[in-house]
């Protein structure tokens, strides 16, 4: 597996290049705006000292965190290019934003590098907040040139940092009640309150055994489609052979964990490879049980 070096450069400009269309498809997505192009440039170093238009001031940084290291992705917000709710997303703008860190950490980087983790987050001041996660002297930049209409910005790719914490929010700590404090009748919801902050926060106040479970690897598939055959039309399969199925091409794909569906989506490119983005869960199966009261003798 490659290192986060500045020795690995040319391959994340040949990445880059290659994946220039993918990669306007999925800013596209995410900031719900018709990007038009994108041009990837000379890599060249980052300048603490004169860095690029817009760091002094706000702007989005996509984190990818490696063992040892990170590489962050940045788009100051004087470019224009950044949709208005970055900085306060609701839950689709929170999973669009996810999405958009996952496909860029394959569409950015050689495929012998594989995040971690990813995380975007927006900052108020980028080159300070750099400097606080310790990016690397001279590190290295890809800068990638987009345009929206009449609009030019570019994003800029660095590494390596060590501190990638620094680029995030910080974690609020669970706020203690006393043991003798009045039982208070829970409030109703509040309508801004998204479900994924929420389901964020719970995973957070797990105990530390139950969190520990959230490590376990388990099987996802996708099942593309299915179909029963006799014994005897299986053993007349030749190579060349078409075996046809039911199912249409723009029907809904199952993402299955652990042989057991939770989710359907369709099927996006990511890259030279094919991803699926989740459009609806899959509740699972309820099944009620009678209960019948024993009567007394």
């Amino acid at each position: 597996m490659a290192a986060l070096t500045p020795e690995i450069v040319g391959d994340v400009v040949a990445t880059c290049r290659e994946s220039a269309e993918e990669i306007v498809a999925t800013l596209t997505r995410a900031f719900d705006s018709q990007l038009i192009g994108v041009t990837i440039e000379e890599a060249t170093t980052y300048n603490a000292e004169q860095p690029p238009e817009g760091f002094q001031g706000a702007g989005l940084a996509i984190v990818f965190r490696f063992a040892e290291a990170s590489a962050v992705a940045v788009l100051p917000e004087s470019s224009g290019m950044l949709p208005d709710w970055y900085r306060a997303p609701d839950a689709t703008g929170k999973s669009q934003l996810s999405t958009l860190a996952q496909e860029l950490s394959m569409l950015l980087l050689p495929a012998s590098l594989a995040a971690d983790e990813y995380h975007v987050a927006p900052l108020d001041e980028l080159a300070p907040t750099l400097a606080r996660a310790e990016l690397a002297t001279e590190a290295s930049l890809v800068p990638l040139k987009l345009r929206a209409g009449e609009k030019e910005g570019q994003l800029s790719l660095l590494w390596p940092l060590t501190k990638h914490d620094e680029l995030l929010p910080p974690k609020v700590a669970p706020e203690v009640q006393p043991a003798a404090a009045p039982k208070v009748e829970p409030a109703a919801a509040s309508p801004a309150a998204s479900p994924a902050s929420e389901f964020d926060d719970e995973l957070t106040h797990l105990p530390r055994y139950a969190r520990s479970f959230l490590k376990v690897n388990v099987p996802v598939s996708v099942n593309l489609a299915s179909q029963k055959l006799a014994v005897q039309e299986i053993l007349d399969l030749v190579p060349g052979a078409i075996v046809k199925f039911d199912k249409s091409c723009e029907d809904p794909l199952e993402l299955s964990v652990c042989d057991q569906p939770i989710a359907a989506g369709e099927v996006v490119k990511v890259g030279d490879k094919f991803g699926l983005r989740i459009r609806s869960m899959i509740l699972p199966q309820e099944q009620f049980i009678a209960i019948k009261a024993r009567l007394a003798s």
